[in-house]
């Protein structure tokens, strides 16, 4: 016995011998990739304690979708150095999360559509996705900004401008960050699509190209009315609607803005597949993106999200999720402009 604990202690030491300059080096690459500096000794190695956490996580998720236990597989990305919260702050507001279970109620002031009064839902196609039609434009990287509201805001525009004129634009997502606190959000610190489409059929918004997306608050609305590209007559907004409601709304209108609960480690760290995560809340929402198709053929049906994390986030910033079980809330809060 006594032997077998020597032997066992001695294997115990080479591993970690082995490991720890194999981490080192993982972890010396990982900063390099993401430029990560950091003001003090200190402050890395609190750092690499967050990072060497997320990466055990990911590797005991990984082991699962190896398995074949989970549909979807993690990798560690530009997050790794966050904790949930701090991931939750910064990518999705701290005003954003705060409010995000009031959502309802702060916003029955808006137009509702009942939607199931006025689309067919028997008969939708099986598949949808808007990017064939060149309706969705490049994935776009908020930074550290909370601006996720503002660019579903604008993508959703752009997928129905688009549609309207045949041809593509991309609008200004600083544009909505600087001049929409009049209109209840907050630039950088969170808001909601619905207040960027008030100020839009208000006051109109500019390109990218002449307003261009600085990931952070400029201090000041540089909007210039002669350099506006469009406006709107109004929104609207879906309220307590069904997955096939919500299919069928897609299928008809085209991409729509939508909120959804991703300030969990499955969205953190998301690499690829179709993501089903119990812990993914269906009933709190704190982050904005865009719903630009789905796949419904039975086992293997899915949404389709743009996300605003990067195009090295995900599936090239894109993300599908389960079909089926509401999965994220993601039936929250679609909406669509009126051109």
């Amino acid at each position: 016995m006594a032997y077998f604990l020597f032997v066992v202690h001695i294997l115990t030491v080479i591993s970690m011998a082995v490991t720890k300059p194999i981490i080192d080096e993982q972890w010396d690459t990982w900063k390099m990739i993401y430029g990560k500096i950091y003001a003090s000794l200190e402050e890395e190695l609190t750092r690499r304690g967050i990072w060497l956490e997320n990466l055990k996580n990911i590797g005991h998720h990984n082991d699962k979708f190896d398995k074949g236990h989970s549909l979807f597989e993690m990798a560690m990305n530009q997050f790794g150095d966050l904790t949930r919260r701090e991931f939750a702050n910064l990518y999705m507001g701290s005003l954003m999360s705060g409010r995000a279970t009031q959502t309802d109620e702060a916003l029955l002031d808006f137009e509702l559509e009942k939607l199931e009064e006025m689309i067919e839902t028997d008969n939708i196609p099986q598949e949808v996705d808007w990017r064939r039609n060149n309706y969705v434009g490049s994935v776009r990287d908020q930074g550290l900004c909370s601006s996720c509201y503002a660019m579903a805001a604008v993508e959703a525009l752009e997928g129905q401008l688009a549609k309207k004129r045949g041809q593509f634009e991309e609008l200004s997502v600083q544009n909505i960050v600087d001049c929409t606190r009049d209109y209840r959000n907050y630039g950088c610190h969170g808001g909601f699509p619905y207040h960027a489409f008030e100020y839009v059929r208000d006051h109109g918004i500019q390109s990218e190209a002449s307003y261009p997306y600085q990931a952070k608050e400029t201090g000041r609305c540089l909007f210039d009315s002669s350099k506006s590209v469009t406006r709107i007559r109004g929104f609207k907004r879906l309220q307590h609607i069904s997955e096939r409601t919500l299919a069928a709304a897609l299928a008809s209108i085209g991409p729509l803005s939508i909120h959804v609960h991703s300030s969990v480690d499955s969205w953190a760290f998301y690499k690829s597949g179709i993501l089903d995560d119990f812990n993914c809340n269906s009933t709190v929402i704190d982050h904005g993106v865009l719903l630009v198709g789905y796949v419904d053929r039975g086992s293997e049906s899915y949404w389709i999200i743009k996300n605003s994390w990067g195009s090295y986030w995900g599936e090239g910033g894109y993300m599908r999720i389960v079909m089926g079980k509401n999965m994220c809330g993601i039936t929250h809060c679609p909406a669509y402009p009126i051109i």
